[in-house]
């Protein structure tokens, strides 16, 4: 298959295969730009809160880090920058206030430091925080593409734009829009959009990188390897290849105002995190305060060890750009398998100990059992409470977690309703229908807001016609959505009825964490990599820096719960270079 490239213009090239020193390669829109970005992006760390100043120290921080160095070189600007639209010139109007010396001075600013300067957009009338009704008009880019485009490119000398998926453009694809937009400006623009894509869709050859997923709006292992789950579906990676790219969402590795190190994650499983995104090949675009000196401690030396690690980058920033496939998913165990153009002869091999453990929920009652599962509520699990049949029992619910609520059987609305705000269906069979829900069973998703464990004693001692089952969740003091807690009395209800009582016994504090799951040998055969079966390999291990030796039909490995381990695997005697 043949391609033109013309420097400084965008070249559409046709979706096919190519070969590059044997490795198969899908392409899609090549704008020179093959291989996926490494930077920074302002909004996980500090969504709307940005403003010049602290830009400027991000992208200082970027450089005194060592990150520039290990290959980031990327400021990206999300939502918050926009506060309206000229109506003479239809250029987008900065915020004077948080950017008193304009986007032009800090592109300058950025690129000084040797980094590329990104800005955000949205494919609607409004960007995504532009449609909260506490927020200035922040103006999308619907309609005013090609004026956005030579602003950003020649005013301001952007170098990637995020094209956000909020708010509808009847008149045109604008995707499409915005991508021919860049393309007339004469500059090559990494493009990213926040739109799922589908071979045969209208998106599918528009951008450098797509979205496949929702915002990581939490840092859990549960949360990235759901999104993880989407970026690796069979039809994204026939979309993969050279300068087109599945995008799970931006890392969640360090410190950062939402996210301080320890909260969320562990840093064996923030490494796991950098290692699925390095493999799949995904942006590895983090969020962390790069500032020196930060009041919120910066980024710290684990996290930046992880992140500058040049053995793992290199897999990313491999030319052949391919997307790595499973090899086998069972039991919690995975090993997956990535082609590479460099070294010759070799290719990356991921044995991921994920260990598909439900979120746990403890309870000291014995007759306390799973009520609904992954099946009915993605990611929850809830206890399924007999309080007309059972003794009173003592429930602790876990902190941060979402679980179930509903009755099963009837029940009998508050007067007046309580409104529904905020409530997702658990499924169609468990749908919450208050006003009207008199014998209808209900079951819902509830974020929980509560920061530390909850007691719940449910038994006789509640009163009113619940139904035979009731389903807890720890939500306190939202009585708008359903729930009350009333301190006074003790007693917690669900739509004026009363659901259980907190307990009257002494906190005896928060449960000890059962221990990890012991680690696991994962092995790989050659048949299952596609080996003749006397093939002798060199295997290193990316993460300690080693080259473990040369094995023959099989190899194994020890692997650590909720650890990521990644190697390359060259075939023959060629040996990985430790450099």
């Amino acid at each position: 298959m043949a391609f033109t490239w013309h420097p400084l213009k965008l070249t559409w090239v046709l979706v096919g295969v190519l070969t590059l020193g044997g490795v198969e390669q899908a392409t899609a829109l090549d704008n020179g730009l093959r291989v996926p970005p490494l930077g920074w992006s302002s909004w996980y760390g500090f969504t709307q809160y940005i403003n010049e100043s602290m830009l400027r120290d991000m992208a200082d921080g970027m450089v005194s880090s060592g990150l520039h160095e290990a290959g980031y070189e990327q400021i990206w600007i999300d939502d918050g920058w926009a506060i309206g639209r000229d109506n003479k010139t239809g250029h987008v109007i900065v915020d004077p206030i948080a950017f008193p010396s304009g986007m032009a001075a800090l592109s300058s600013y950025i690129h000084s430091k040797g980094l590329k300067f990104g800005i955000y957009t949205s494919k609607g009338p409004k960007t995504c925080l532009g449609y909260q009704p506490t927020q200035p008009d922040r103006p999308g880019s619907c309609g005013f593409e090609q004026n956005d485009a030579d602003v950003y490119v020649h005013e301001w000398q952007v170098d990637q734009v995020k094209d956000d998926g909020c708010g509808a453009c009847p008149q045109h694809e604008p995707f499409a829009a915005m991508r021919d937009a860049l393309n007339k400006t004469g500059k090559p623009i990494w493009y990213a959009i926040h739109s799922s894509t589908a071979p045969g869709s209208p998106n599918a050859t528009v951008a450098n990188m797509w979205r496949t997923g929702g915002d990581l709006s939490g840092s859990n292992f549960d949360m990235w390897t759901n999104r993880l789950d989407l970026a690796t579906t069979e039809a994204q990676a026939a979309l993969a290849g050279p300068g087109a790219f599945p995008n799970p969402d931006f890392l969640e590795v360090g410190y950062s105002p939402r996210n301080p190190k320890g909260r969320g994650q562990t840093p064996l499983e923030q490494r796991s995190m950098f290692t699925m995104w390095a493999a799949l090949p995904g942006p590895l675009i983090l969020s962390a305060d790069l500032r020196p000196n930060a009041a919120s401690g910066g980024i710290d030396a684990e996290s930046l060890a992880t992140l500058t690690n040049a053995e793992v980058i290199a897999v990313n920033q491999d030319s052949a750009a391919q997307p790595m496939r499973p090899v086998y998913r069972t039991q919690g165990l995975e090993v997956w398998r990535k082609p590479l153009a460099a070294p010759a002869n070799s290719f990356a091999l991921v044995l991921f100990h994920r260990n598909y453990s439900s979120m746990a929920v403890s309870a000291s009652a014995p007759a306390a059992s799973d009520a609904l599962t992954s099946g009915d509520c993605q990611q929850t699990a809830a206890f399924d409470l007999a309080v007309g049949s059972m003794p009173p029992a003592l429930i602790r619910l876990r902190a941060n977690t979402s679980l179930c609520v509903g009755v099963i059987g009837t029940c009998t609305c508050s007067n007046p309703p309580s409104p529904r705000l905020g409530l997702v269906q658990c499924s169609a069979a468990k749908a919450w229908s208050c006003p009207d829900c008199a014998g209808v069973s209900g079951g819902v998703i509830i974020p929980a807001s509560s920061s530390t464990p909850l007691d719940f004693n449910v038994g006789p001692k509640c009163s009113g016609d619940l139904g035979d089952d009731v389903l807890l969740y720890p939500r306190q003091n939202r009585g708008n959505e359903i729930f009350t807690y009333d301190k006074s009395s003790g007693e917690i209800k669900l739509g004026g009825h009363c659901l259980g009582t907190v307990s009257s016994a002494p906190h005896p504090g928060p449960p000890p964490p059962p221990p990890p799951p012991a680690p696991r040998q994962i092995g790989v055969s050659w048949a299952q990599l596609g080996l003749d079966p006397n093939e002798q390999v060199t295997v290193r291990d990316l993460w300690q820096h080693k080259t473990l030796g040369t094995f023959r039909g099989q190899f194994n490995a020890t692997v650590a719960f909720h650890e990521a381990a990644l190697f390359v695997v060259t075939r023959g005697t060629g040996r990985h270079n430790e450099a």
